[in-house]
């Protein structure tokens, strides 16, 4: 079976805490991978919020969802809180991917790494526009 791969870039732009809640977790007793998505996107919409951005209006355009990919690494459990870093990498005109890698911040274990291939997105005319020159900045990338 082939695995995925998620290479976490060096340079980190931003970092968010979250702690595991019970409604977190699964069968197996440890973060579903459910719940594990979702504290995924909350991370996201916090990097949003952090660089004076939403989701759906970075400077007009809102980004879509257009891949996900997680490799899991170990288990989170309830109570625990998880360090989310997020990096980006591999721009195009109209997109990059948001990478992810979440740590159990008391251990330093790699619980998982993800990343998300976002695309920029103009919800009136439902096309595909441009990376806005505000995102390009907090990406170092102008």
């Amino acid at each position: 079976m082939a695995r995925i791969k998620i290479e976490y870039p060096e340079t980190t732009l931003f970092t968010h805490d979250l702690s595991v809640r019970i409604t977190d977790l699964n069968y197996g007793n440890h973060l579903a991978h459910d719940s594990l998505i979702s504290l995924l996107h909350e991370a996201r919409a916090q990097f949003f919020v952090a660089h004076h951005m939403q989701e759906h209006n970075i400077d007009g355009a809102g980004i879509i969802v257009a891949d996900l990919a997680v490799a899991y690494k170990a288990e989170a459990h309830f109570g625990q809180i998880i360090q989310i870093e997020i990096a980006l990498d591999d721009f195009t005109r109209k997109g990059c991917d948001m990478l992810y890698r979440m740590t159990c911040k008391e251990s330093a274990t790699v619980i998982a790494v993800a990343k998300t291939g976002l695309v920029f997105f103009d919800y009136k005319t439902k096309k595909p526009v441009f990376i806005p020159e505000s995102f390009l900045r907090v990406a170092n990338k102008t």
